[in-house]
């Protein structure tokens, strides 16, 4: 026989056990605070902010549509209007967000959720594709620049209007014109790349996160800024909310009596009845007013006539037929038979209120007690 290895135990019962010490409690998330506060007002400044920024990103767009069109610069024209157009999109969607977001109404929000979505991923893009003409199309612009420059007009593209690029209002000769413009393209080449992430990437998705956690909260019940109770309580959404998934149950009884035709609601919303309908309905009502039981000869002989039945009356006294007879008294240790009447009745004396003296029951078991003059004469001897 092989004798098995030692148990390895945890806790050694030889020795106390250690002293459990209670741990710190977890602090908190910053996120999760953030997350009790509502995101409502948040959302209607950032989304006042984008809107602004994103009309006048379109304005810029469609003015530079026109000034590529005039330059005979067809490429930059379609990425001017392209960028318009998306730029306009976002716009609208940010100024219906502001709305949805005032009423609140959870549709609203709802909507404005997935069209967030849609507006992050048109804002991405615009960034993406302004960063791509920028050196796609850099022969394009940079004749565009220096045709500008030497009439004066380099203020009129939005690009051409930031330093170091020539977009003064007074006309310069084309040699330092053309120098400046490839000193001005060759210097923003990374500013316009990092403005594809600063200014369009990560600002898409930063307001997409707060719009959907802003959802989220008008759809948690037990976050204080949640609309649902807002809804209608007949709602499949509420009713889940306030009944914990549970549905109300028919009353049997009035299931009952909406198949035999008693429903008022039936009458006044459905046709009117038929004759027989209405012979059966009127022969339900009069067996449910009348008190006892029929006999099933006497019932069919009326239900044959047609003539309403007659009530049979039952007394209120205890003895009826129907009932079962009355429990049988136990005898009464002490009976009495009072006179005139034909049966005894058994009653029961109690004591009354507890008594401290000796008791009577064992008193000639008992020693004799002394009377009064026993008493005295005992104190004088």
């Amino acid at each position: 026989m092989i004798r098995p290895p030692p148990l390895q135990l945890k806790l050694d019962n030889r020795f106390p056990h250690p002293v459990q010490t209670p741990s710190k409690p977890k602090s908190k998330s910053f996120v999760s605070q953030l997350y009790k506060a509502s995101w409502k007002n948040p959302i209607i400044a950032v989304a006042g902010l984008n809107g602004l920024r994103y009309a006048f990103a379109a304005h810029n767009a469609f003015e530079d549509a026109i000034v590529d069109d005039a330059e005979a610069a067809e490429n930059l024209a379609k990425v001017s209007i392209a960028l318009g157009v998306m730029y306009s999109i976002s716009f609208l969607i940010e100024l219906y967000g502001i709305i949805g977001v005032l009423l609140q109404r959870l549709s609203l929000v709802r909507a404005y959720v997935y069209l967030t979505l849609l507006a992050s991923v048109l804002i991405s893009s615009a960034g993406i594709l302004n960063g791509i003409t920028y050196f796609a199309f850099g022969d394009d612009l940079m004749l565009e620049c220096v045709s500008l420059a030497v009439e004066g007009r380099g203020y009129e593209k939005s690009i051409f209007r930031n330093r170091p690029w020539p977009g003064s209002v007074f006309a310069i000769p084309a040699k330092a014109a053309r120098r400046q413009c490839v000193y001005a393209w060759v210097h923003g080449a990374y500013p316009q790349v990092a403005s594809v992430f600063l200014f369009s990437l990560i600002p898409a998705v930063i307001y997409y996160v707060m719009v959907h956690t802003y959802y989220r909260q008008t759809t948690d019940p037990s976050h204080h800024a949640n609309l649902l109770r807002n809804k209608r309580v007949g709602t499949a959404r509420q009713a889940s909310y306030s009944q914990a998934g549970y549905t109300r149950v028919r009353d049997r009884n009035r299931a009952n009596r909406d198949d035999e035709g008693t429903s008022t609601s039936r009458l006044i919303s459905g046709a009117a009845p038929s004759a027989r309908l209405r012979a059966g309905r009127s022969q339900v009502q009069a067996n449910r007013s009348v008190r006892g039981i029929f006999d099933s000869s006497s019932y069919t002989t009326l239900a044959a006539s047609g003539s309403p039945p007659k009530r049979k009356y039952t007394p209120r006294s205890l003895v009826r037929a129907h009932r079962p007879p009355p429990l049988m008294q136990s005898p009464s240790p002490i009976g009495f038979t009072f006179a005139g009447s034909t049966q005894a009745v058994g009653l029961s004396i109690t004591p009354g209120p507890p008594s401290y003296r000796p008791s009577r029951v064992y008193a000639a078991f008992a020693a004799p007690v002394p009377s009064d003059d026993q008493r005295e004469y005992d104190r004088f001897v």
